[in-house]
């Protein structure tokens, strides 16, 4: 069996991530991602086993980062508002950093794909946002709403800000996010 290398496994997974930024699922073929990474198909498979393997794999780990870079944005010690903003700037500047790797992640979460993926892996980004909206609801800060509809407000008011801001309708500034940080604020707050 073929050793596995870092760097090829590395252009595997950017390539793929490319090619779904530029042309969705459907694509992605594992012939021309084995010809763009100058590797041999048979090589490509050494590293996943099909396409689908690729696609859940690379969503499992892109998952992974952004739960726990988000989790080291997070200070328990913090007050709950501080918290709050610490993530929606966190997933703002993430989102505009990261477009191809969040375009590849949205398109997962609309496809079958997204079932492929480990549950443990799904719910640990979400239980991330979930438990701190449970917080602000206990502390009495948010709205005693469902989750569900409180998660959905703020993912609209965040791919909204970032839409804004790649259209240079706002800035990524300070005030600019801030604005748009207590606009959401303000629709959940108590």
């Amino acid at each position: 069996m073929k050793q596995k290398d870092e760097f090829k496994r590395e252009a595997i997974i950017n390539v793929t991530i490319d090619m779904v930024y530029t042309n969705g699922f459907a694509g992605v073929k594992m012939a021309q991602i084995a010809k763009k990474v100058d590797i041999s198909p048979s090589t490509l498979y050494v590293y996943f086993k099909s396409k689908n393997d690729l696609i859940s794999s690379i969503a499992t780990d892109l998952l992974k980062k952004i739960t726990q870079t988000s989790q080291n944005q997070m200070h328990s010690d913090l007050p709950f508002k501080l918290k709050f903003k610490a993530i929606w700037l966190f997933y703002v500047n993430f989102e505009i950093n990261n477009r191809k790797e969040m375009s590849f992640i949205n398109q997962v979460k609309q496809s079958p794909y997204y079932k492929m993926i480990p549950l443990e892996i799904r719910n640990l980004k979400s239980s991330l946002v979930l438990d701190l909206l449970d917080e602000g609801k206990r502390q009495g800060l948010i709205k005693n709403l469902d989750n569900s509809i409180l998660a959905a407000l703020l993912s609209a008011f965040l791919t909204e800000t970032v839409k804004l801001i790649d259209s240079k309708t706002l800035q990524l500034n300070e005030a600019e996010t801030n604005t748009m940080f207590l606009l959401a604020w303000d629709a959940i707050k108590n």
